[in-house]
């Protein structure tokens, strides 16, 4: 290892032995602040952007327990803003797919919800604390239970790797602390955070990374299921079609339909494996 980047490294060990020790807030938010910064001198520095883009993509600062609070409160908003379907086939359909799914999931951070959405967009989000909304319009457009599988198991993958925490802590970094911190034991300014971060659609965006992740995840728990694992690239095969017609296509806002996301889950298809290279991380 060069001797600089091993320095960096034991002065930044050093600061976070000091900032636990810390007891007024605003020394803390002062020193982490000048830790974030120090730590992306260091590695763009000493290490280059190859190294320091996945360090971002995984850039998470907000601890389980708040992400939960925050679903909850989201799931509050949606309950007041979207129908939730009564339609029991429809509920029975998505709950019993989505809870074999999760039930092949090496361990469990949330427990996983799943609720139908009336909705005539073929669409399904995926909020902080592991609760999955499925839309109608999807579950009409789907032609197999192999479809809606593909698709619930790619938003499993991103409740699984929280990527909505991640994309609240890549968007908000500093600002976010300082906010929690402010809101700590105080419900209502949790309530007001979680309506913000829904409104400006952050919890639905995710960048290219984090689609191929959940892609990942989503084709290794189809094939530890009995669902095809090409349900999701059908799927999004389909809908390529539909766009190239010049429609709107809102699943696409959030889920980039590029080609090399069906490239590479078709590659995963064709892969001779004996065992799955995703292991590591689930």
């Amino acid at each position: 290892m060069d001797q600089s980047l091993f320095l960096g490294i034991l002065i930044l060990i050093g600061a976070l032995v000091v900032l636990k020790f810390i007891v007024t807030r605003l020394f803390k938010l002062v020193l982490l602040a000048i830790l974030i910064g120090f730590s992306v001198f260091l590695f763009v520095g000493m290490s280059g952007c190859a190294y320091i883009t996945p360090l971002v993509n995984d850039f998470n600062i907000v601890p389980l327990d708040q992400e939960i609070a925050l679903g909850n409160n989201i799931a509050q908003s949606i309950a007041q803003e979207m129908k939730i379907s009564d339609n029991a086939g429809m509920n029975g359909i998505v709950k019993a797919i989505g809870q074999e799914l999760v039930n092949v999931l090496p361990r469990r951070d949330f427990d996983y919800k799943f609720y139908v959405v009336e909705d005539a967009a073929p669409n399904a989000f995926t909020i902080p604390g592991g609760s999955i909304y499925v839309h109608t319009g999807l579950l009409n457009f789907v032609d197999s239970p192999d479809e809606l599988a593909g698709v619930i198991a790619h938003e499993v993958g991103h409740a699984y790797e929280r990527h909505p925490a991640k994309s609240i802590s890549r968007a908000y970094g500093l600002q976010y602390i300082g906010q929690m911190l402010s809101a700590k034991g105080d419900p209502g300014a949790i309530q007001q955070m979680a309506a913000s971060l829904a409104g400006k659609g952050l919890l639905t965006k995710y960048g290219r990374s984090d689609e191929y992740e959940a892609d990942s995840i989503g084709y290794y728990l189809t094939r530890r299921t009995h669902y095809e694992s090409h349900g999701l690239v059908r799927f999004l095969e389909k809908l390529a079609k539909l766009s190239s017609g010049g429609g709107s296509i809102p699943f696409f806002q959030s889920h980039p339909p590029t080609p090399d996301r069906i490239a590479r889950l078709k590659a995963l298809a064709h892969a001779s494996i004996s065992v799955d290279p995703s292991a590591s991380r689930l």
